[in-house]
């Protein structure tokens, strides 16, 4: 059971199938979990939550990218040591949205009966 700042976040997005009690209300959620349904609402969140954290991450790390550009357009000798500075800042850049995503995906989407607006509940959380 998950206990943060956002479980009654949570409350408007869906029910954590961790927090049932009965065996016979346990299993039904099991089965509605792994329904068609809820695992096209997972998967569409889940691809949705990647955009989200992709396009916050190109507004927040554009100077980096702008090194990059700026790499490719001068001359080659000129260029090599940008690639130095701007290769890791990619990786760093990859790593924290992997994060996001992660840390997003196991707040809101895992082992969570999804309701059908929970995409803007999930996407834009108060």
């Amino acid at each position: 059971m998950a206990d943060g700042a956002w479980e009654p976040q949570l409350a408007r997005v869906g029910r954590r199938i961790d927090g049932v009690d009965g065996d016979l209300e346990r299993a039904i959620c099991e089965n509605l979990y792994q329904s068609g349904p809820q695992q096209r609402r997972r998967w569409l969140l889940t691809a949705l939550l990647g955009l989200k954290h992709t396009v916050r991450g190109l507004l927040f790390s554009w100077p980096l990218y702008l090194l990059g550009i700026a790499a490719v357009s001068l001359p080659l000798d000129n260029a090599a040591w940008l690639g130095v500075f701007f290769l890791p800042g990619i990786l760093v850049s990859l790593l924290i949205l992997r994060r996001g995503v992660v840390e997003d995906y196991r707040r809101f989407i895992h082992r969570v009966l999804l309701k059908p607006g929970a995409t803007r509940h999930v996407l834009w959380p108060q």
